[in-house]
């Protein structure tokens, strides 16, 4: 009794034709068989591919030339300077916002010693003018004036406190020891 064995013939890859096994060739690359009317266009898409890579290689060799003129370019770099940013942005800001708090409390503090200070004068012209006052009279006298410029540079009502606490996050570089290969 005969059996009868069903044999496929190869086909084309691409248009799925049935061919020869003499027409047809295999890519070595994907090992798929194509036709000879394919197999330059199954090329061709390699040709394109290859074209590709040239493309992304140039564009990083002119990446890898521009990081070795200027350290803008430099991905690092770039992170540290804008680290740089944000925190001289956040000290700015925490500054303005102080100032803003200091204005009133400062100006009443100058109104305050304008006001000491005028009484100062009335009573220091009034010695004089009755020319009567001694040493100790000028020592009180320089001792209050001190005391004025003093509370004139360092407000008694206000002063900044700075706190040891970090409101900026603190950045620093890792270097990894290479391995060459």
């Amino acid at each position: 009794m005969a059996t009868a064995v069903a044999t496929t013939k190869p086909k084309c890859f691409t248009c799925t034709k049935d061919k020869d096994k003499d027409n047809l060739y295999t890519c070595e690359g994907c090992s798929k068989n194509f036709c000879l009317t394919d197999l330059p266009k199954h090329h061709q898409e390699h040709v394109l591919e290859l074209e590709k890579i040239v493309t992304d290689c140039d564009t990083f060799q002119e990446n890898i030339n521009e990081q070795e003129k200027d350290l803008t370019h430099r991905s690092l770099i770039k992170q540290m300077n804008e680290w740089e940013r944000d925190s001289i942005m956040k000290i700015k800001k925490i500054a303005e916002d102080c100032r803003q708090r200091l204005v009133k409390p400062t100006d009443d503090n100058i109104a305050g010693i304008k006001k000491k200070l005028n009484q100062f004068t009335t009573d220091l012209r009034k010695m004089r003018d009755d020319d009567d006052f001694n040493e100790i009279h000028l020592n009180k006298l320089r001792v209050a004036l001190e005391m004025l410029k003093k509370e004139l540079e360092q407000p008694l009502n206000v002063s900044i406190l700075e706190e040891p606490t970090s409101f900026i996050n603190k950045i620093s570089t890792i270097i990894k020891a290479s391995v060459s290969g």
